[in-house]
């Protein structure tokens, strides 16, 4: 065990990543020897664990919720994305003993979209949901350049709040027009509380593309709502991939193969 490299995933609650099976493949695909483990960490103990983990030989970690947020105050250096976002994803250790706070959900995002073949450039973007999730991508969408990138949520007072702090870019708050979407994506949690609607039918077509940023039984209902008009979807599986990769990527300085990741066996 020795001389296996310290890896790991911390959340509230953590039973349910996938990430220590992912990271698995990747590592034995590179040749690597890794000891990548998921953590139960509550917010009163974050600060604590992971600069416990770190100084005991950790090399890195990545983040998923609720810590994405507070995880920072932990970190020494931001990445460029990190600062913008005020949330990271990923945790690594410099030469110089310094915790790194990166952010890859979207370069994962972007990634998947085009390895599905999904357009985003001259395409209208709409996004629901205003919260961590949907902030996570929204400056990688923006930078694809689309015709129109929206955003809409159940509580109107979030949006203004996401409008001022993506004011660099040409984030617009959603309005019923007769211009129809391109590209749908749920960011919200609104299906895990009864069934899913949202009131946008008259923009939405068999041509519009539908994407769920969760995966597995999480993302059921958007999807028997959305197959009303288009059977173009896709859950978040390949993101929740692809931001791994570039973690490790991070990490290891290689891109590992993500072409014949197999999830089939692991229990959502």
């Amino acid at each position: 065990m020795d001389n296996e490299i310290k890896l790991g995933v911390i959340g509230d609650p953590i039973d349910h990543s996938m990430s220590p099976y992912i990271h698995a493949q990747f590592a034995k695909a590179a040749g690597l020897k890794i000891n990548y483990k998921p953590f139960h960490v509550v917010e009163s103990d974050l600060n604590e664990f992971i600069e416990s983990f770190f100084a005991e030989g950790g090399y890195g970690l990545n983040v998923t919720l609720p810590h994405k947020l507070n995880c920072v105050r932990s970190a020494d250096i931001l990445s460029g994305e990190v600062e913008l976002l005020g949330a990271a994803n990923t945790l690594s250790k410099n030469n110089n003993n310094k915790i790194i706070a990166s952010s890859t959900d979207g370069l994962g995002f972007i990634k998947d979209c085009s390895d599905k073949n999904i357009e985003i450039s001259n395409k209208r973007v709409l996004i629901l949901g205003a919260g961590g999730a949907s902030q996570s991508i929204i400056p990688s969408i923006a930078r694809m350049n689309p015709a129109k990138l929206m955003v809409d949520n159940r509580s109107p007072d979030k949006i203004e709040q996401l409008l001022e702090k993506f004011s660099s870019f040409r984030l617009e708050p959603f309005q019923q027009s007769d211009e129809p979407i391109d590209l749908l994506i749920n960011a919200t949690s609104a299906a895990l509380s009864g069934s899913f609607d949202w009131n946008i039918h008259s923009q939405l077509n068999k041509q519009t593309i539908f994407y769920d940023l969760s995966y597995g039984k999480a993302s059921e209902k958007f999807f028997s709502w959305a197959s009303q008009f288009s059977r173009n979807g896709f859950d978040g599986t390949g993101m929740l991939i692809a931001q791994a990769a570039f973690s490790f990527q991070s990490w290891f300085d290689t891109f590992p193969d993500i072409s014949n990741i197999n999830l089939n066996n692991v229990n959502d």
